[in-house]
């Protein structure tokens, strides 16, 4: 473990606000040379502990874009969700009830032989 963790903190900060684009490798590499105790660290320590915390607090730092434009649904968006499940349910059902209304043998082929055209119904009600 590092000696001076806040030292190499404020070093790898440095490095990464200078090159951002600096693979960890490298950065892991000065780091040793900055404090002798980074180097019984493994790599993927070392990241854990410095790197991507620096990149996570500049991350919280700065707003974010999407975060800021995400808009909740709307009573109009939910209307028409409801709308498509009930449609949905339609055609299932519709499918359901030719099934069981099918009392013979080629009464079910000949439901089944228009599962094609459930499927169709079913797109057309996701807007596909």
């Amino acid at each position: 473990m590092a000696k001076n963790e806040q030292k190499v903190m404020e070093f790898v900060e440095k490095e990464l606000t200078s090159n951002p684009a600096q693979s960890t490798t490298e950065l892991f590499e000065k780091a040793k040379k900055v404090d002798t105790g980074v180097a019984k660290l493994s790599l993927r320590q070392f990241n854990a502990r410095f790197p991507l915390q620096i990149k996570r607090r500049k991350s919280l730092e700065t707003p974010n874009r999407r975060r800021s434009t995400r808009r909740s649904p709307t009573r109009r968006s939910r209307q028409k969700q409801e709308e498509q499940q009930g449609a949905m349910r339609e055609v299932f059902l519709r499918f359901a009830t030719d099934l069981t209304a099918a009392e013979e043998r080629k009464d079910l082929v000949g439901v089944l032989a228009k599962v094609d055209s459930y499927v169709a119904d079913a797109l057309k009600v996701t807007g596909r």
